[in-house]
């Protein structure tokens, strides 16, 4: 790892040298690439680059050079960034700078084109027509609120009053990969424009059931409109819709032998995920001479269902099947300062409502019942007194029926005053209410043979054993979530800074492992074989509290040569509280437990260099060291390493144009990059883990006026590594990272 830390090192003086060579000549705008220049959002009064945070940003052209499909390809550039590749789409957990989440709420907020996304299992759609995305690394609270207690990932879709034309796309690769979409931007005039697009993908898979003879298949199809209208001089309203359907096959999970070898995928009950994802926002904007104001409105809905084999295995043990529907509205209302002043101010209020439904039956099969056989007897053990139980079903169903509706309430204010030109301090604080509601609703039976000892004269007796969970909990929240933080510039191109802020992310309840406790709750049934009566009751186990966090953070922007040479730097340290971390119980089921404290502390870099017009080299290294400090749950896990954090994440990669006097080519553009992550644990104790791997992609596109071909590829090197670990029925499963993957690209636009 030190070698590469030190090359990294050897790479930016060769860059700072090379580059200073031109340093006399370059002017303002040579060699500028509009494309990747930050955009002043809604809530921000500076450019990103002016402001005492960690981010990155990846505009278009960068998007379409490096085959960016979706929110997973991020973590290419940038650091500190990781999205695990789970099994299906339900799931599309963000950790950044050891902060995230596998279950309940997100970890990282999301916003595309000023509409938060509010749960997570929409986060993973297809990336099309995106001009920019920007990643903010660290809390984002004052602003943002809610679950960005680990950063923000903020999505801007192209604009039909910047750019007009029509765009095909076409794509055809490993696996039968098969990506088509069309879009069209048009203006009527200055005032009213429209964009609208569809698009379609299709992928057999990678890995196959050896069971079924299915495979990890996926199908999508989805599309997006937009209309943007200036009613009035100082007056524009946008609407934007977005919809994607999916469908996908089997998850892909082997079994993780003890030498650590891998099994064959091969379980027999039907596994998949189908799900609908729809976007609406609402936007008003008004651009007064010294203020702009925004009003958004967002209407979301998720519809899906999943069912997978929940034991993994080709015997018939249990099944899970789980159907979600989200139906969410939110508004905020934004009012900032937008001229030169020295002063700098925001205000905002954001309100939301959810109504979230799950039905999540476990079904238990013969297998499943026969190990329910098997704890009864062993509780007997050789006791010749005890009666004899015998399970008279050959499957028992436990239903579970959840109702989970929250709404909150927010109000947020900033202000940033700059003396001198040069030492600029900010302040902002936020107010966040929040209330959340579970109406569970389960039950389970079996019918039970009781045959008494020789020595009591009774003939068998058959009984029904029946027990529910059914009721009603409120948890409701309240935050203070301050933040300050201090800049100075010593050159117009070079700043320095440091702050502090404080992240939070709400608690919720463990509505998927109720099945668990419904079981524990029969055993604890007055006479029945194995109760306990000193079983929790599930009040005390559904419930899980908030997290929060202090990030202490310094850092740099910086332009060493301008227009030629970007570099920018963090250091962090980062207090957490009652992390929220999933552990696994014996029925495959996930919990949601606390842990009292932890720790995650590291440092960022990256540096650009635009060596000539035609030549871009860039690179990024994150480095974090996350670990409880105070945990203890089925063991003392302090000192262990947080899950699902890479110690180390490494990008490097170059960008160059090659022009041509061919009357059929207008230029070749290389595109190559080398991508690294870990090592990293994928549970509490540390034991299952990945090493450090990279991942080299490469693109190569010819070009003539509107038509670009592209011949790419993903893990040239074929590499081998865990993508995912999870635990069920006691038994270790992993999946494996996604083969190497090539195709071609045609895209025409005009």
């Amino acid at each position: 790892m030190m070698k590469i830390v030190n090359y990294s090192f050897l790479l930016f003086l060769f860059l700072c040298s090379f580059t200073n060579l031109y340093a006399e000549e370059t002017t303002d705008s040579l060699f500028v690439d509009l494309d990747e220049v930050t955009v002043v959002s809604t809530r921000e009064t500076h450019i990103y680059h002016e402001q005492p945070l960690s981010y990155t940003n990846v505009g278009l052209r960068t998007i379409e050079k490096g085959h960016v499909v979706n929110l997973h390809d991020l973590s290419s550039y940038v650091p500190n960034f990781f999205m695990p590749e789970y099994g299906s789409k339900i799931t599309s957990s963000i950790f950044v700078r050891g902060i995230g989440s596998r279950m309940g709420d997100a970890s990282v907020g999301m916003y595309v084109d000023d509409i938060p996304v509010l749960d997570k299992s929409g986060f993973d759609f297809d990336f099309y027509d995106v001009q920019n995305i920007h990643i903010l690394r660290g809390p984002q609270a004052t602003l943002y609120g809610r679950n960005s207690i680990a950063g923000l990932v903020a999505v801007s879709t192209l604009s039909p009053f910047s750019y007009q034309g029509t765009r095909i796309f076409g794509s055809y690769g490993t696996a039968n990969d098969l990506r088509c979409r069309i879009s069209t931007y048009q203006n009527f005039d200055d005032k009213l424009a429209f964009s609208a697009g569809i698009f379609f993908n299709k992928n057999d898979g990678y890995f196959t059931n050896t069971a079924s003879g299915e495979k990890n298949r996926l199908n999508a199809f989805g599309g997006r409109a937009k209309l943007e209208w200036k009613f009035a001089p100082k007056w524009q309203v946008r609407l934007s819709l977005q919809y994607e359907k999916t469908r996908q096959g089997i998850y892909p999970y082997a079994p993780l032998n003890a030498d650590n070898t891998i099994g064959a995928i091969d379980y027999n009950d039907p596994s998949g995920y189908v799900r609908d994802v729809f976007i609406g926002g609402l936007t008003f904007r008004r651009t007064g001479d010294t203020y702009l104001f925004t009003s958004a409105t967002g209407f979301q809905t998720l519809d899906d269902a999943m069912t997978i084999d929940q034991d993994f295995t080709p015997e018939p043990v249990f099944t899970l099947t789980q159907n979600q529907k989200m139906r969410a509205l939110t508004q905020e209302f934004v009012a900032r300062s937008r001229t030169a002043a020295n002063y700098q101010w925001i205000t905002g209020l954001f309100g939301f409502y959810k109504a979230f439904e799950v039905d999540a039956p476990v079904l238990f099969k013969e297998g499943g019942i026969n190990r329910i056989q098997s704890q009864i007897d062993a509780a007997v053990g050789d006791n010749p007194m005890a009666p004899k139980i015998t399970i008279n079903n050959t499957e028992m169903q436990v239903p579970g029926l959840f109702d989970v509706p929250a709404y909150g309430l927010s109000f947020y204010h900033q202000s940033s005053y700059t003396f001198w030109d040069k030492l600029t301090l900010t302040a902002g604080i936020r107010f966040e209410y929040e209330k959340t509601t579970i109406d569970y609703n389960t039950r389970a039976g079996m019918s039970v043979t009781v045959t008494m000892p020789p020595m009591v004269p009774r003939p068998p007796v058959t009984m029904e054993m029946n027990d529910t969970i059914k009721g009603k909990l409120t948890q409701d929240f309240f935050r203070i979530l301050p933040k300050a933080a201090i800049k100075y510039d010593i050159t117009s191109r070079f700043n320095i800074y440091a702050s502090v802020g404080k992240g939070y992310k709400t608690g919720g309840f463990n509505y998927q492992m109720l099945s668990d406790v419904l079981m524990k709750k029969m055993q604890s049934m007055p006479g029945a074989p194995g109760g306990n009566d000193s079983d929790p009751l599930p009040e005390d186990m559904i419930p899980y509290k908030p997290e929060s966090t202090v990030n202490y953070e310094i850092g740099t922007h910086s332009e060493p040569v301008r227009n030629r040479l970007f570099l920018d730097l963090a250091l962090y340290y980062i207090d957490f509280k009652d992390q929220q971390i999933v552990t696994y119980v014996e029925n495959g089921s996930r919990e949601m437990k606390n842990a009292g404290h932890s720790v995650s502390k590291g440092f960022e870099a990256s540096v650009r260099a635009l060596v000539t017009k035609d030549l871009n080299l860039y690179a990024s290294y994150g480095f974090t060291d996350a670990k409880f400090k105070e945990y203890k749950s089925k063991a003392d896990f302090s000192g262990k390493y947080i899950p699902l954090v890479p110690r180390n994440t490494f990008s490097i990669g170059a960008d160059y144009t090659l022009h041509t006097n061919l009357s059929f080519l207008d230029r070749v553009n290389f595109n190559a990059q080398y991508n690294a992550q870990g090592k990293l644990y994928f549970i509490e104790d540390n034991v299952v883990s990945q090493d450090f791997y990279g991942l080299l992609n490469a693109n190569i596109t010819l070009e003539k006026a509107g038509f670009k071909l592209s011949v790419w590829g993903k893990n040239l090197t074929d590499t081998d590594y865990y993508a995912f670990y999870l635990e069920t029925s006691n038994r270790p499963f992993v999946q494996q990272g996604k083969p190497l993957q090539c195709g071609l690209s045609l895209q025409y636009v005009f």
